[in-house]
């Protein structure tokens, strides 16, 4: 995690990458390296990543690349 106490709180995305990936955009993220990232602030992930949406396997690689 960066030296930030910028935190972006995301939750119960249930497998709707396109939305995630709307809203990391908002938020101020970019695809870099593969993975969304933002200069500044760090992205945390509670609820559900997945159950009901169609982009369940896409949603897991957006947040995995993330992380990594």
């Amino acid at each position: 995690m960066p030296n930030s106490t910028d935190l972006d709180i995301i939750g119960d995305i249930h497998g709707h990458a396109d939305r995630l990936e709307g809203l990391l955009l908002k938020l101020g993220y970019r695809q870099s390296g593969g993975a969304w990232r933002h200069p500044q602030r760090t992205a945390v992930f509670v609820g559900d990543l997945v159950d009901r949406g169609s982009q369940q396997r896409r949603t897991l690689e957006t947040v995995r690349a993330m992380v990594e």
